[in-house]
C-alpha cells in the first residue's frame, strides 16, 4: 500500500495535510459567504461535527456571522437553539435579518455542566435545525468536547460552539476551529485554525450581513 489512493481507500476521513478530503462524511450548509465557503472543506459550515467559533470578546459580531445560517433553517421551519447566549439577543433585530423568530428557541443553564448535558441531549435526540452554544470557561477537559463531538455525529445540522480565544492553545476535538477578530466598518476577521484540509494562515475578512429591507 504505497500509494495515496491506496490509503485514502481505508477510510473517507483520511486525507493528506496538504489537500481536501476526497469523501465527505457528513453534508454541509452554506455559511452565505462565498469567500469563506471556498476556505471550508465542505464548501460550507460542517452538519453533524462541531464547529468552534473562538474570540477575545463578545458582541463583535459572532451572531451576525450565522445570520445566513439561522435565516435559512429557520425559514425551512427548522428550530435554532441557543444555549446561553451572554447577551440578550434582541428580537425585532433578529426578524429584520429574516429569522423566524417562532423556530427559534432561547435555553439558559447557570451551570457549565447543566449546559452541556441539554447540547448533548440535544444532539442525540436529533430534533433541532442546529444548536449554538456558549461555553465561557477556557478550562474544559478534552474530554468533554470529545463527547460533544461523539454526539455531534449523531446530529445532522451544524453544531456552534462559542469559547473564549484563549482556549486556542488547548486540545480540541472539534473537526473545525476559527478564531474570530472584530475589524471596523461592520466587517469580521476569521481566520482557520484547524480544518479537515490544509493549513489557513491568513486572515478573511468578511462584511457582516445587514438587516433585510422591508416594504
Amino acid at each position: 500500500m504505497d500509494s495515496k489512493q491506496d490509503l485514502l481507500g481505508l477510510s473517507p476521513q483520511l486525507w493528506w495535510a496538504d489537500g481536501w478530503p476526497q469523501n465527505a462524511v457528513q453534508g454541509s450548509i452554506t455559511s452565505g459567504f462565498e469567500a469563506l465557503d471556498q476556505e471550508l472543506p465542505a464548501r460550507g459550515w460542517p452538519c453533524g461535527a462541531l464547529s468552534e467559533l473562538l474570540s477575545n470578546q463578545t458582541g463583535i459580531g459572532e451572531l451576525r456571522l450565522l445570520v445566513p445560517v439561522m435565516r435559512q433553517l429557520t425559514s425551512q421551519q427548522k428550530t435554532v437553539m441557543l444555549m446561553n447566549p451572554p447577551m440578550l439577543p434582541y428580537g425585532p433585530t433578529l426578524a429584520s435579518h429574516g429569522i423566524d423568530l417562532k423556530h427559534l428557541i432561547l435555553l439558559r443553564a447557570k451551570h457549565v455542566p447543566d449546559r452541556l448535558w441539554a447540547v448533548e441531549q440535544c444532539l442525540r435526540s436529533n430534533s433541532l435545525g442546529c444548536i449554538l452554544a456558549w461555553l465561557p470557561q477556557s478550562d474544559l477537559r478534552p474530554e468533554v468536547l470529545r463527547r460533544l463531538q461523539l454526539s455531534a455525529q449523531q446530529f445532522e445540522g451544524p453544531i456552534f460552539v462559542f469559547r473564549p480565544s484563549m482556549a486556542q492553545g488547548q486540545v480540541s476535538a472539534a473537526p473545525l476551529r476559527v478564531l474570530l477578530l472584530p475589524r471596523p466598518r461592520q466587517r469580521l476577521a476569521l481566520r482557520i485554525l484547524k480544518r479537515r484540509g490544509p493549513l489557513h494562515g491568513d486572515y478573511l475578512e468578511i462584511d457582516l450581513p445587514q438587516p433585510c429591507l422591508r416594504r
